[in-house]
C-alpha cells in the first residue's frame, strides 16, 4: 500500500512500506508529520496512525521517541499526552483541549480521523432502491402535467422521457454536490467521498453521474463490482472518478 506525506506544505509520494519505514528511521517523517494513505478519512498527523496499518519496525512511539508506555498520542491534533490526561472513544484518545470539537463533530455525524467503513454490496442496492422509488415518484409526476397540458400525440411520451432523465440527474448532481449523499443514501447513513477523504466538488459530482451511466450500460456488472471489491467496495463509476461510500458512524 503506498504512502503519502507532507513536507514543507508540499505532498510527498507514494513512497512503499519500505521506503516509509526508511524515511521514519531517517527522521524526515516525524510524529506530527501529515501522512495519508488509502482508507483514511483524511491527512492525519504519523503519532495517531492506528498501530494496525502503520509499517512493522516504524510505530509512530518508537518514532517520537517515548519512553513512556503511558504517553499517548491525540488522534485528533497528534500531540502526546499521559494516558490519564486523556479520554478514550473506540479506541482513539482525544486529548481535553480536541474534545469539545471531536464531540460537535459525532454529534453531527462528522467523519472523524481514523479507518473508514465502505459501504458493501447490499446496503447500497437499499439506497439506490429508496432513490429510485423518489425519483420515479417525480418522474410520474412530471408526465401526468407534461400529459395533462400538452395535446396528445407523438412527442409527448418524449418530452416525459427527457424530463425524467432531467429529474434524476438534478437529483443525484444536486444532493452529491451539496451534502455528499442523496435521500436514499442519507437514509442508509451512507456518504460518497473522494479517495482522500474529502467532499465531492460540483463538477465531480457530475462526472460521477455521467461514470454511473456505464455502470448500467455494462449489464449492470459495474454495479455488481461492489460485492468482489474486497477492500474498498468500489462500483466502475467509484473506479472511474476516484470516489469511495462510506458508512457513517452511528451516532
Amino acid at each position: 500500500m503506498s504512502w503519502y506525506y507532507a513536507e514543507n506544505n508540499e505532498r510527498r509520494g507514494p513512497v512503499e512500506d519500505a521506503a516509509f519505514q526508511s524515511l521514519v528511521a531517517a527522521g524526515t517523517i516525524k510524529p506530527d508529520t501529515l501522512v495519508w494513505r488509502e482508507g483514511f478519512a483524511a491527512w492525519t498527523p504519523y503519532s495517531s496512525v492506528p498501530a494496525t496499518v502503520v509499517p512493522a519496525s516504524s510505530s509512530p512511539a518508537s518514532a517520537a521517541g517515548i519512553a513512556s508506555s503511558s504517553a499517548v498520542a491525540c488522534s485528533q491534533c497528534g500531540r502526546l499526552f499521559p494516558a490519564d490526561d486523556t479520554v478514550t472513544y473506540e479506541g482513539r484518545h482525544i486529548c481535553a483541549e480536541c474534545k469539545p470539537l471531536f464531540f460537535q463533530k459525532i454529534k453531527e455525524g462528522a467523519l472523524t480521523t481514523g479507518q473508514l467503513e465502505y459501504a458493501g454490496f447490499w446496503i447500497r442496492f437499499g439506497a439506490k432502491f429508496l432513490d429510485n422509488i423518489i425519483v420515479g415518484i417525480a418522474s410520474q409526476v412530471v408526465g401526468l402535467v407534461i400529459g395533462a397540458t400538452l395535446p396528445r400525440n407523438e412527442v409527448a411520451p418524449f418530452l416525459a422521457l427527457f424530463g425524467g432523465i432531467c429529474i434524476n440527474a438534478a437529483y443525484v448532481i444536486f444532493f452529491l454536490s451539496k451534502y455528499g449523499a442523496t435521500p436514499g443514501k442519507m437514509a442508509c447513513k451512507l456518504k460518497v467521498i473522494n479517495a482522500d477523504g474529502s467532499p465531492l466538488t460540483p463538477g465531480k459530482a457530475v462526472a460521477r453521474y455521467f461514470a454511473e451511466i456505464l455502470s448500467k450500460l455494462t449489464l449492470f456488472i459495474g454495479y455488481i463490482m461492489v460485492a468482489f471489491d474486497e477492500t474498498e467496495k468500489r462500483a466502475l463509476h467509484d473506479r472511474i472518478c476516484e470516489t469511495r461510500v462510506v458508512r457513517l458512524p452511528d451516532r
